[in-house]
């Protein structure tokens, strides 16, 4: 199938925001389109971690020791045609429900990888569920071991979203122009919070 032929993903945007809210469901939660071609689905990976293993102490936050909260490093293959990325990562096992700690868009299509810390030229930010644009990196509470999802949109637009956009707006824009996405999900916590 050609790119220009790609249709996105329905993801039924009017009603992410609220999934997002009642347990992580649509975008950042299990696929819920079952005709998803797999050229619409591609591979995320990090030279950091395995997907499914423990991210490094680094990447998290300050209250634990060596904790840096710097963005990991992320690769991913694209489908063709994807004009921007967009990345959520969020925490499924939140006590409220899916928490997301970051939600960026505007990254060039031609893009395929993200650096460690990285700082991402003309891409927007939009607001985490802790109300704050930028990324917020892992720290669950003491002795408690969370999954950390960092999915990669591809999008058949520009960034569609604007700067500080509410979350509901944001994800609701990358269900709209989804043409496909791939996910790597890491671990943290638990055993490192000493």
């Amino acid at each position: 199938m050609k790119s220009r032929d790609r249709r996105p993903i329905p993801a039924a945007a009017g009603v992410l925001a609220l999934s997002v809210a009642l347990g992580g469901c649509g975008l950042i939660g299990q696929p819920r389109n079952n005709s998803a071609e797999l050229s619409e689905w591609f591979t995320v990976t990090s030279p950091v971690f395995r997907d499914g293993r423990d991210l490094p102490t680094r990447y998290g936050c300050a209250k634990y020791p060596g904790g840096e909260g710097k963005t990991p490093p992320l690769h991913w293959s694209a489908p063709a045609g994807t004009r921007s990325f967009a990345i959520v990562m969020d925490d499924p096992d939140g006590p409220e429900g899916a928490y997301v700690h970051w939600v960026i868009a505007g990254i060039d299509g031609t893009t395929n990888e993200l650096v460690e810390g990285a700082e991402i030229q003309g891409a927007v930010e939009g607001l985490t569920t802790g109300k704050k644009a930028g990324y917020a990196p892992p720290c669950p509470p003491k002795g408690e071991r969370h999954r950390y999802r960092f999915t990669i949109y591809a999008l058949d637009s520009p960034a569609p979203f604007r700067q500080g956009a509410k979350l509901r707006d944001s994800l609701g824009a990358i269900a709209e122009h989804t043409v496909g996405r791939g996910r790597i999900t890491g671990n943290f916590g638990g055993n490192q919070a000493r």
